[in-house]
């Protein structure tokens, strides 16, 4: 009788486990009822765990940071507000003139011959590169070379240009020197080369220069954010980060690391030390009726690999891996058992690969060991991450595997 071994990836737990393991044996049974379809868990006794119950991790099980570390419990709320809405300036510099010009009221009239106050606020920016203490902060923050290309960029766009004719440009030439800042930020972040490093203290500096440079009045909260209407206007931003800010995430890292670690840290035990892992895949292989063979997902699908090339198993007949990284493992040099270069020794048995191009975690082998692979592409019509455990809920794998089982 041909057993069918059930390898799980990365992650997978309780219940998850049992109930996959149905949905592969209700799958084949109507194809092929004799097939025994066995459970091989290694995550309970060989997977990753806070073995520490979470010691490495700040603030664990309480929802805040270490006290005096650093975390989020030693910021005040409103300095975390500000890091909040400069992520937001840094994906979309122009958001907080936008929003100040939405909440200005109509355009006030001037007195023949004078210079409106957004016209004064264009001329003295255009002039800000000239100042030798700017250019050292902006140096220091990491965007000196940007920024005069950003303050040209902002002072050009319409967005910029409505500010400019509001009441706000008055009050607020704060929020035009972090559009400024921020733009110069978002081009030297999206550069080619070695990855930027920002710092938040010069930015701040930087900014509060740029509105002592501008005309104004620059008590009102230079580089926090601080003016009535942008107040107002942090606020609604807020609104708009709920749930992606990073403050957020710092708040809810506990419950993020319990969510995250099974899969990550299974990943990273399995490349530093997956010798307990492939272990347990032969212990079931040894007390498994033969033939046998080894159905194998994601992370179970290299692990198996790895137990092939390392150990002749004559009981083996088939290596079926399924949404695996073991070719792209092997092409990068990671793969435990098997150097690049090298071919798979003459014992592993034949090897069919399952794939899903829209998933982005499968990899096909034909490239990398001719003639020892064959891939097979899936569709689930699924999108990524579903796709990547899509495969069982897929008729066309059942009836696969029912053509390809001994």
């Amino acid at each position: 009788m041909t057993t069918v071994l059930f390898v799980h990836g990365t992650g997978v737990r309780e219940p998850g486990f049992t109930g996959t393991l149905e949905l592969v044996r209700e799958g084949l049974r109507p194809l092929r009822p004799e097939v025994a379809v066995t459970p091989c868990y290694w995550g309970e006794s060989a997977g990753s765990a806070l073995r520490s119950n979470g010691a490495s991790v700040p603030g664990y099980g309480s929802g805040r940071g270490l006290p005096g570390a650093g975390g989020p419990g030693a910021e005040a709320d409103g300095l975390d507000e500000d890091v909040e809405f400069w992520g937001l300036l840094y994906l979309d510099p122009l958001l907080e003139l936008r929003l100040l010009t939405s909440e200005s009221a109509a355009r006030t009239e001037l007195a023949p011959g004078a210079v409106s106050p957004g016209e004064a606020l264009s001329s003295a920016a255009q002039s800000l590169a000239g100042d030798a203490r700017l250019r050292e902060l902006l140096d220091a923050a990491g965007i000196g070379e940007d920024f005069p290309a950003a303050v040209a960029a902002v002072l050009t766009s319409p967005d910029c240009r409505q500010f400019l004719r509001s009441p706000a440009a008055s009050t607020e030439a704060d929020a035009l020197a972090r559009a400024f800042t921020a733009e110069a930020v978002r081009r030297r972040a999206e550069r080619p080369g070695a990855a930027p490093v920002f710092d938040g203290t010069a930015r701040d500096e930087a900014v509060a220069r740029i509105v002592a440079l501008l005309p104004g009045d620059p008590s009102d909260g230079a580089g926090t954010h601080r003016g009535p209407v942008t107040r107002r206007v942090k606020r609604l931003a807020g609104r708009l980060a709920l749930g992606l800010a990073s403050a957020q995430v710092v708040k809810r890292r506990s419950a993020l690391t319990d969510a995250a670690h099974p899969a990550a840290g299974d990943v990273l035990l399995y490349l530093s030390r997956g010798g307990a892992i492939r272990e347990v895949v032969a212990e079931a292989v040894r007390a498994a009726e033969p033939p046998v063979v080894l159905l194998a997902h994601s992370l179970g699908g290299i692990a198996s690999l790895d137990l092939l090339v390392l150990r002749a198993l004559p009981e083996v007949e088939l290596l079926v891996t399924v949404g695996s990284q073991a070719p792209f493992l092997y092409e990068l040099g990671a793969l435990p058992s098997l150097e690049h270069g090298a071919s798979l020794p003459g014992h592993v048995p034949p090897w069919l690969n399952v794939y899903d191009r829209r998933d982005l975690l499968s990899y096909v082998g034909a490239g990398v060991f001719p003639d020892r692979v064959r891939d097979v592409a899936l569709d689930s019509r699924q999108p990524f991450p579903l796709s990547h455990s899509a495969y069982w809920s897929n008729p066309e794998l059942y009836r696969l595997l029912a053509e390809e089982l001994p």
